[in-house]
């Protein structure tokens, strides 16, 4: 097989400035983690850290903070509206079930409201003071507090699904830069540039008390962060370095500690108040536990349990541990402390998310996520055309691949896996084309021929053509193509436009679509060059709320196919989102994912629709990651538990692989990886063979064998290493055997000529055969052979073929059954792959060392002693 293993494509990822969970009372457990740019990835953390979508900024736009809030609680004002306990306990229980609600402001002024399922901005109001470098909700969810430029705090109500300016406190001399509430909402604590932690009264709006930080030099100390523990302690760090833990009633510092090198930017606490993480400009993440009576709070406070409590002032913070899972300046961090959910969650200027389990924290070695997507591609590839497409921001890139003189047979038979061709003709960079769009890119795909383009933000697709003045494409035309989108695509009420996910058919006859509605629209393009075009149909299997099914099957303008409807909480509809999308290589069909785990396949030319039956149950319940057909036209469906579903289409059933194989029959080492598969590439070659790919492995399945031993070694490079050494030590002790044996053999014989000379018989009758006599073992050790008397009697009549076989197995490789889950680790930070050709691979991929190269300088340790 012949593999482009292409680094070329330069992906300039975002640093992460901010990263909150959503709240425990959220029936989906989410992680937005917020880029600079502005841009939002909401990551699943139940199980896998799995990445769902991503939320696109305003272009050029900015992210400095980030806060959920979901009110479960009737406010005053709706106790008077909902007279009867029946109308309360109900207006209670919608807004228990409610999605949480997502909050973000930076550097332009502006504080937006997301829609979690259409991804744009569902509310935007201006911040009245300029920058907004801090925010944060009460713990009732009713109230937002921002702080901004010109030194106020501002407040704004949020109940209700609003976000109304309400109140704005006194005015101090520097900017706002950190804030929290206490825990009964009745005071606020904010962090200035003016060295000063102030305590502010939320009912009156005054300071009822100003803490004063030492300065260091002349410039003011900067009071970065600030945390408020259960307990009602305060938490600041500063630019010092200093983590400083204050008392609440006496306003004074009870203990400080010098907890990183430089600043310290970001502070968090588990839910208890016993465990305080910091981190910031130097990037090691500091652990610091509270101790009571001389152990961790937790286990004293189970052992006097029944008992008078431990005095307060027996309580003691001490610094218990760091780690360094950064390069480079830590700006966010967040903990979870629910009981199934125990992550922490860390993020800067290295623009890698990397998590750990807290409890267990700084022993836990920390998984980290590529810098890039992992799901929905930025990447795609024209087969034909032997073309890559990259999106990043709102710009568009467009390369053309390399070639390399083709092995002969008897050469490619000799050459060893891995090794390189001779290139004749390098990688081109084609094209570098930004859009004038009012978002970033939501998606964007190329036709197999490279002629077309098709690129959407929030606001809707729009395709380009794309020619070439000659066969060495030295110049590229890119024009937009007008009237499209097609009427039609989306329905008369829908209020938004922009694709989710886009693929042309193999023979770019069609267009398929997906909205951030739930829609799936089919477009014929085959007039793009007389700018005709139409919508075929629209699949509304993702809608399946009854007024929207009632509302799709009323639409005429164009053949429609509503879902079927079905009961959803409110939190999945309002998070809902297509994720996934694949159309299979006859053009007959589209499948597509969303948000809630459901999976539709629909017939192009035709209203069918398949509900894919729900993946897992219970708490292992899981969602599909991506999206593939075979060269079968079978769905394969990789998860968010590491498990692979394999769905016959024409038979509307799950294949007899899938239905015989369950999660407990995938081999650990794939089952166990950290990263999720976030692509499916087929190989024409080998219609029953997949390669599922994650960021750190490419792995072959073949769906006529079963997945193997559960504890087999996977990786083939790893495989063979082990392989190699094994039988290299078998064939050792065989021909240390062999060499013993013949000694002995000489030995024999030179006794036997010996007692033939003097008359004796050759083998004393009383003796057992092919032994010694003491004598013979005394002139035996008397020459320094007394090792080799008995050494090869464990050896003799040994099976050597199946001591190798014995070993093998013993290391997790069995010899005697098919390999299967082939994976191989060789291709890291790994973007794409596919195949253009029969086995003829593209893989990209984005090396780590590529990305460091692009970042400013990291904080500078000194290294005594090296």
């Amino acid at each position: 097989m012949q593999v482009h293993r292409c680094r070329f494509v330069d992906y300039v990822p975002e640093s992460i400035n901010a990263i909150e969970f959503a709240p425990s009372t959220s029936a989906y457990p989410y992680a937005a983690v917020g880029r600079a740019n502005g841009d939002i990835e909401l990551w699943r953390t139940k199980g896998n850290l799995v990445h769902e979508k991503t939320i696109p900024s305003m272009v050029n736009g900015s992210l400095e903070t980030l806060t959920w809030a979901h009110q479960t609680q009737l406010t005053q004002d709706d106790l008077e509206i909902f007279d009867t306990p029946k109308e309360r306990a109900d207006a209670t229980a919608r807004l228990a079930e409610s999605a949480p609600r997502l909050f973000s402001a930076g550097l332009n002024a502006v504080i937006v409201e997301w829609d979690l399922a259409k991804l744009v901005p569902k509310t935007a109001v201006d911040s009245y003071g300029g920058a907004v470098w801090c925010m944060a909700t009460n713990h009732a969810q009713t109230q937002l507090a921002v702080g901004t430029e010109d030194g106020h705090i501002r407040i704004f109500d949020i109940t209700n699904d609003s976000l109304v300016y309400k109140t704005c406190f006194n005015k101090v001399n520097s900017r706002i830069l950190s804030v929290a509430w206490s825990h009964d909402d009745k005071t606020i604590i904010t962090g200035s540039a003016d060295s000063c932690v102030r305590i502010w009264d939320a009912a009156t709006r005054i300071v009822d008390a100003r803490m004063t930080l030492p300065k260091e030099g002349r410039d003011s100390t900067l009071v970065w962060s600030v945390i408020v523990l259960k307990n009602g302690t305060i938490v600041s760090g500063d630019s010092r370095g200093r983590v400083s833990f204050w008392n609440p009633e006496l306003r004074v510092i009870e203990q400080e500690f010098r907890a990183l090198g430089a600043d310290v930017l970001c502070l968090t606490a588990d839910e208890a108040g016993h465990t305080v993480f910091a981190s910031g400009v130097d990037p090691k993440i500091t652990q610091f536990k509270l101790l009571a009576g001389g152990s961790v709070a937790d286990s004293a406070a189970n052992s006097v349990a029944g008992k008078k409590k431990l005095n307060i002032r027996s309580k003691k913070w001490q610094l218990a541990g760091f780690r360094r899972y950064h390069t480079h300046d830590v700006r966010a961090i967040a903990v979870s402390s629910h009981l199934d959910n125990d992550l922490i969650i860390s993020g800067g200027t290295d623009t890698q998310v990397a998590y750990c389990q807290a409890r267990p924290f700084p022993n836990e070695n920390p998984h980290r996520q590529p810098c890039f997507p992992p799901l929905n591609s930025v990447i795609s590839v024209a087969s034909e055309a032997n073309l890559i497409l990259q999106r990043q921001g709102n710009t568009l890139k467009l390369w053309a691949l390399g070639k390399a003189e083709p092995a002969s047979r008897l050469l490619a038979d000799q050459m060893e896996s891995g090794q390189a061709l001779q290139v004749y003709q390098r990688q081109k960079d084609l094209l570098r084309m930004e859009l004038k769009t009012k978002t970033n890119l939501l998606s964007s795909t190329i036709s197999p021929s490279g002629s077309l383009i098709a690129a959407s933000d929030a606001e809707g697709p729009k395709l380009y053509s794309v020619t070439y003045a000659d066969d060495s494409r030295s110049t590229v035309r890119v024009r937009r193509i007008g009237e499209f989108p097609p009427p039609g695509f989306v329905p008369d009420f829908s209020e938004s436009q922009g694709a989710v996910q886009m693929q042309f058919t193999a023979d770019e006859t069609r267009l398929v679509i997906a909205t951030v509605e739930g829609f799936v629209s089919v477009v014929d393009i085959t007039g793009w060059k007389s700018k005709q075009f139409a919508t075929i149909r629209r699949h509304c299997g993702h809608r399946t709320t009854e007024s929207e099914v009632e509302t799709d099957a009323g639409s005429s303008d164009v053949p429609t196919h509503p879902g079927l409807a079905r009961h959803q909480a409110a939190v999945a509809v309002e998070t809902r989102t297509i994720t996934s999308m694949a159309v299979s290589k006859d053009g007959e069909y589209v499948a597509t994912s969303d948000s809630t785990g459901s999976i539709i396949v629909s017939q192009i030319s035709g209203a069918q629709q398949v509900v894919v039956p729900q993946l897992g149950q219970g708490e292992k319940s899981e969602w599909p990651t991506a999206l593939a057909f075979d060269e079968q036209s079978r769905l394969v469906i990789p998860t968010s538990l590491n498990h692979l579903y394999v769905f016959d289409v024409a038979e509307n059933a799950f294949t007899e692989w899938s239905q015989r194989h369950s999660l407990a029959d995938i081999p650990h080492t794939y089952n166990m990886m950290a990263d999720c598969v976030g692509g499916v590439a087929t190989n024409p070659e080998e219609p029953d063979c997949v390669y599922a790919y994650s960021a750190s492995h490419i792995t072959r399945v073949d769906l006529t064998l079963p997945p193997g031993p559960k504890r087999a070694v996977l990786n083939v490079h790893k495989r063979k290493q082990i392989e190699h050494e094994i039988i290299a030590k078998v064939v050792e002790e065989k021909e240390e055997a062999d060499r013993r044996s013949e000694k002995q053999a000489k030995r024999k014989r030179k006794q036997s000529v010996g007692a033939q000379i003097n008359g004796h018989a050759v083998m004393d009758v009383d003796r057992e055969p092919d032994t010694l006599s003491i004598g013979d073992k005394a002139e035996a050790a008397a020459n320094g052979d007394d090792d080799d008397v008995d050494a090869d009697e464990p050896y003799k009549g040994k099976d050597w073929e199946s001591t190798v076989i014995a070993r093998l197995r013993e290391a997790g490789i069995n010899a005697e059954s098919p390999h299967n889950f082939r994976m191989t680790q060789r291709y890291q930070n790994l973007m794409h792959a596919s195949f253009i050709d029969k086995n003829t691979m593209v893989v990209i991929e984005r090396p780590w060392i590529d990305v460091a190269a692009t970042l400013p300088s990291a904080y500078h340790r000194h290294k005594y002693g090296a």
